[in-house]
């Protein structure tokens, strides 16, 4: 990546020798004319943690594989009190919004299925502000609203190093994004300890948010 963190050295930037915003090398400069150009080191990293492993590993605790389950159950819910009234009583979660329970009623979305949102926004690490950096995560909607934005259950997605600002932030992001299509793709085999079974799972990403 640029020193400066304009960019990810990713996707059309991948072969670029430096950096296009600000014009620095993407390789460490006193190693490179310490060794007369033939080693080349990145000047800086990022750090990208793949989602799916992080979502299995939700499935290895009996109680955590049933907490997994709530939205499947919700939708339940809320789908045999509107056969039953016509109308939602209360609306407080995704899982009575239109555009989720359409999915699940077409069968696109399954009990098995989960769904995952991301979100972005910067670091400040010390308080005299000499260091920041940007993260991005991933939030488990099957998980009750009680528990998916607790610390234990939000999944880190990646760690961009500061000080500077990005210039072009999906040159970042695009390495998890890759993964997650990837799991769109061809799908997550998953152990669930609760039910001793092995299932496979389409992973949904319902949206972006951003500070």
């Amino acid at each position: 990546m640029c020193i400066n963190s304009c960019i990810g050295s990713t996707g059309p930037f991948s072969d670029l020798t430096e950096c296009p915003q600000c014009g620095k090398t993407r390789w460490d400069e006193a190693k490179l004319e310490a060794t007369n150009g033939r080693v080349k080191i990145p000047a800086k990293r990022f750090t990208t943690l793949p989602l799916g492993p992080q979502l299995q590993a939700l499935y290895w605790h009996p109680e955590s594989a049933c907490d997994m389950q709530y939205l499947y159950q919700r939708t339940q819910q809320v789908l045999n009190e509107y056969e039953e009234k016509n109308k939602f009583s209360i609306i407080n979660d995704i899982a009575a919004s239109w555009d989720y329970l359409g999915s699940s009623l077409a069968g696109d979305i399954s009990e098995n299925d989960i769904i995952i949102m991301a979100s972005l926004d910067g670091l400040q690490i010390y308080e005299d502000k000499d260091s920041n950096c940007w993260l991005y995560i991933w939030v488990v909607i099957n998980l009750a609203p009680n528990k998916r934005y607790r610390k234990t259950h939000v999944l880190p997605g990646g760690f961009i190093p500061g000080p500077k600002k990005t210039k072009i932030i999906d040159s970042f992001m695009v390495v998890g994004i890759h993964h997650l299509s990837a799991l769109q793709t061809e799908g997550l085999k998953i152990w669930d300890s609760s039910r001793q079974a092995t299932f496979h799972s389409d992973v949904y990403f319902l949206f972006t948010t951003a500070d």
